[in-house]
């Protein structure tokens, strides 16, 4: 099969920090930051020129994992900005990023141990996956309420995310390295694309243990982010470029 109709996600390359691309050096730097820093004050964190650092930061407010603010002015010449990592900034996986480094090292390691052991290792995989969706999902929550205790106008952005379960979950699986792609308005029975995956080669080896790994991944945080009710319905490598995701609330209506 050709890579043009090659069917699943893409793998996610973590990058060394000897090699990290300048933008995710100030992403990262930005993330480490207690409040919103000038344009300035980044460049003594990451050594670039502030140039480099002007361009990457408009690049990053572009997409949306960084937001700009204009200072009051003082004095002559140019207004000063200051910029804040957002909420979908903090998500992109990051190769330090404990979370994300102790999430692919426990999977490979139970998944190679489930699938020598069992003859059928799918429902013994989806209850790890729910424990670890129930461990990474409390982690967030909590980093979450430190910051927002931290930045009474972060936490007053931040209220209708955390009301609603299916963004966490993305912003979860985001950092994880599944790069989720929401469906388009007009297609919402599409589903969530995972563009990517952290365990890409281990999952077409093992699919009976990585992807039902994954599907009780997002039924443990969605227990925890207070949706139990939802149907989570994972297909794995249904098309090209992609996994679809389905989150569909089983709640009685009327």
């Amino acid at each position: 099969m050709n890579k043009s109709t090659r069917l699943g996600p893409a793998p996610w390359r973590a990058s060394d920090e000897t090699d990290q691309a300048p933008a995710e050096r100030v992403l990262a730097a930005l993330a480490e930051q207690a409040g919103p820093v000038t344009t300035s004050e980044l460049v003594d964190v990451v050594a670039l020129h502030a140039n480099t650092v002007r361009a990457h930061l408009q690049e990053l407010t572009a997409v949306g994992l960084v937001t700009m603010e204009t200072l009051p002015p003082a004095g002559r010449g140019r207004p000063a900005h200051q910029y804040s990592i957002t909420d979908q900034g903090r998500a992109v996986p990051r190769v330090n990023d404990p979370a994300f480094a102790e999430y692919r090292g426990l999977t490979t390691a139970f998944a190679t141990h489930l699938a020598a052991r069992s003859d059928d290792p799918s429902d013994e995989a989806r209850d790890i996956g729910r424990a670890w969706g129930r461990h990474l999902a409390t982690g967030e929550q909590t980093a979450s309420e430190e910051r927002t205790a931290s930045d009474d106008k972060a936490a007053s952005e931040e209220q209708p995310d955390g009301a609603d379960p299916t963004r966490l979950v993305m912003r979860l699986l985001a950092r994880l390295g599944f790069t989720p792609v929401p469906p388009a308005e007009t297609s919402p029975g599409e589903g969530i694309a995972l563009r990517t995956c952290p365990l890409l080669e281990l999952a077409e080896e093992m699919p009976e243990v990585i992807c039902q790994v994954h599907q009780g991944l997002v039924e443990g945080a969605l227990d925890q982010y207070g949706s139990g009710a939802t149907d989570v319905d994972l297909q794995p490598f249904v098309e090209p470029g992609a996994c679809r995701l389905h989150l569909r609330d089983n709640r009685p209506t009327g």
